[in-house]
């Protein structure tokens, strides 16, 4: 079967194979639902400062109004509420569930899993918040691509 060079196609392809990715990671990023959730009261323990790992220009899709976005991520600690260790992970500027005071924690059995899955948390922070601002590098306002690892 040959490919489509229609680009009304290719583009809703695209879009449908984002949306996927979007869902596979926010269910992935989900844990126990309810009031209570480990992630955001393991991030409260966080030591502070967090270090800045990615900064970002957001337009937003509404009005285009222009903000800063900041990932950031917390050194590794101890999970205070179980075994292994921790790391809260946080984007500033975009209003959305990571844009609290602790952000919100990825867990592993010791530092550098945690880190490992902090990055892959921060990724579903910016997947996020791409649903709400257009996301670009603050230098020359090139696009920012999703695709790319953290």
């Amino acid at each position: 079967m040959p490919i489509s060079d229609d680009k009304m196609t290719r583009e809703a392809k695209l879009a449908e194979a984002l949306r996927t990715n979007l869902r596979k990671r926010k269910a992935a990023s989900r844990g126990v639902s309810g009031d209570f959730d480990p992630a955001i009261e393991a991030a409260r323990a966080a030591p502070r400062p967090y270090n800045a790992v990615r900064k970002l220009l957001g337009i937003s899709h509404r009005d285009g109004a222009r903000v800063d976005l900041c990932v950031e991520l917390s050194a590794p600690f101890p999970n205070p509420d179980g075994e292994g260790w921790a790391v809260a992970v946080r984007l500033a500027g975009d209003g959305g569930q990571f844009d609290t005071d602790f952000g919100k924690a990825a867990f592993g059995r010791d530092g550098l899993a945690a880190t490992r899955k902090a990055i892959d948390l921060a990724q579903v922070a910016l997947d996020l918040a791409s649903t709400t601002h257009d996301l670009r590098w603050p230098e020359d306002e090139r696009p920012y691509d999703l695709s790319a690892p953290i």
